[in-house]
């Protein structure tokens, strides 16, 4: 969106216009500000929730920008800018094999994306020699593996398809099964429906 369009959205009134300025002026406390303020009344403004999510983690609140993007994905399950969000605070985590994941959910949704710029501290003036390589290594469920991914799934804050087909992709059919479940119970979903079968017969298959 250009800055004219923006600005003249803002003047108009468009709290996430005027949010989106705060964030491209730097200044994240008055976006985070104002987007709390607002999505209390107005919880489904996704594109005022994205904003609020971006400036949280550019103000270095990690925990609650995370908690965000996981709701963005609640109501857009194929969110790029949370998808790429999530992958760049895990990878900030040192959990590479879920970033990467992230990462190639983005390219699995959109296949023209050529490249994925991660500058995790943009403020660092000093290089660094190290670098690190993301790379995903197939698993079966063994006992070990599902028992610490068991964990992460409790301590996730929030349960959505995207996890569920994360660890689909993964090679936890069991976990993934239990997510798709917990979000049926919910409410009736022909979506979820049939990835629960098709969970259900891809481990079935395996046995």
């Amino acid at each position: 969106m250009s800055n004219s369009l923006l600005s003249e959205l803002a003047s108009k009134g468009y709290w996430p216009a005027l949010a989106m300025e705060y964030f491209r002026d730097g200044n994240y406390s008055r976006a985070i500000e104002l987007c709390m303020m607002r999505l209390r009344d107005y919880p489904e403004v996704l594109s005022g929730r994205i904003i609020y999510a971006r400036a949280l983690y550019h103000a270095g609140q990690y925990e609650s920008a995370e908690e965000q993007f996981y709701k963005i994905l609640q109501y857009d399950p194929n969110n790029l800018a949370a998808l790429k969000y999530l992958g760049d605070l895990k990878f900030r985590s040192g959990d590479e094999s879920t970033a990467f994941s992230y990462y190639s959910k983005i390219h699995d949704i959109a296949p023209e994306t050529q490249s994925l710029s991660s500058p995790f501290d943009p403020e660092k003036k000093e290089k660094t020699e190290t670098t690190s390589v993301l790379t995903l290594k197939k698993k079966g469920e063994r006992e070990e593996s599902e028992d610490k991914t068991q964990t992460e799934l409790r301590e996730m804050p929030f349960k959505t398809e995207t996890l569920g087909d994360l660890l689909l992709k993964q090679g936890h059919p069991r976990l993934a099964l239990k997510v798709f479940r917990d979000l049926a119970e919910k409410g009736d979903n022909p979506r979820l429906r049939d990835k629960i079968e098709k969970t259900q017969r891809s481990f079935k298959n395996k046995e």
